[in-house]
């Protein structure tokens, strides 16, 4: 399993994510990594709901709403409730792996991943933030709406990227993610109001927005639309303001598995918000507002700069 990326992660990279919010590097991992990460996909697909989400005790304990989040993830209600929404119609979601599952936090660890994030976004040092894991089932006709990832981090910050991966091929026509290029940077007013565990028991307030729908601007000469080919191996980093959505998985055979990891770079500063995901080991009135990521323990430096 290689421990440094395949290929020279050049300043090219880095110009294209700061222009373009969103980009794609191939051949980054070694097919050793991708046979482990599916290997440890298919215990979770394989286990039953009462035995996911097995995070340690003392982080449930501390945090409220996360114990509530992770309990209803693992209930009989909840399993009838995906196989009544997610499920039913082929998607499926699996998160904070690193927590209860040792082969991701191996691959956060020990893969060339976190340099990667740290050579894009122009880091000194690199912090693990949280990990997912996103199915579509061939065939998977589920839309994921478009969205940014930054309404929903208890942070600010530029350099809070996501990394995309892909475990078997993707196809820009039938199963790829879709970015709209340059949107980091576009003023869209309002921020969103984001779609969490949380926001599900409070009201949206007047002055947030849904997020922006781009799908009235397709065929807009003025709006770029971008999907890749991708191979397993490849990546895409994109910013945390950069919009993207999910559409379906029109393979007639091949599921769409795909892992994301997300990553604190230099200039991140607590901002919790009663609307944010809860983040496992540190619940969202323990965060100090507009201080820095100290908490090693929780989210450790993977990455630095051995130049800095």
């Amino acid at each position: 399993m290689n421990k440094h990326p395949l290929i020279e992660i050049g300043s090219e990279y880095r110009e294209a994510y700061d222009r373009d919010g969103v980009v794609l590097i191939k051949g980054v991992f070694d097919s050793e990594w991708i046979s482990f990460l599916l290997d440890a996909w298919a215990q979770i697909r394989d286990e039953k709901p009462e035995n996911l989400y097995n995070l340690p005790h003392h982080l449930l304990e501390r945090d409220a709403n996360l114990k509530e989040e992770m309990e209803a993830n693992r209930s009989d209600d909840a399993r009838q409730r995906k196989i009544n929404t997610e499920f039913g119609r082929g998607f499926v979601r699996t998160k904070y792996m690193r927590w209860w599952m040792p082969e991701f936090e191996k691959f956060a660890f020990e893969s060339p991943a976190a340099e990667v994030i740290g050579r894009v976004i122009g880091a000194e040092k690199v912090r693990f933030f949280i990990d997912a894991i996103f199915m579509k089932e061939p065939l998977c006709d589920h839309r994921t709406v478009w969205h940014s990832d930054a309404p929903s981090w208890p942070v600010r910050g530029g350099q809070v990227p996501t990394m995309w991966i892909p475990l078997l091929p993707v196809s820009a026509e039938d199963s790829s993610l879709e970015y709209i290029i340059g949107s980091h940077k576009r003023d869209l007013g309002q921020e969103p109001w984001p779609d969490t565990f949380n926001t599900a028991k409070l009201e949206k307030p007047k002055d947030r927005s849904d997020y922006y729908d781009w799908e009235k601007r397709r065929g807009d000469p003025d709006v770029c639309f971008v999907t890749y080919d991708m191979e397993p191996g490849d990546v895409v980093v994109f910013h945390p303001s950069t919009y993207h959505g999910g559409g379906p998985n029109m393979h007639p055979t091949m599921p769409r598995i795909a892992i994301s990891l997300r990553w604190f770079g230099d200039d991140v500063i607590w901002d919790p918000r009663p609307e944010c995901v809860n983040i496992p080991g540190l619940p969202l009135d323990h965060m100090k507002s507009g201080q820095p990521v100290t908490e090693d323990d929780i989210f450790p430096v993977v990455w630095s700069n051995p130049q800095v």
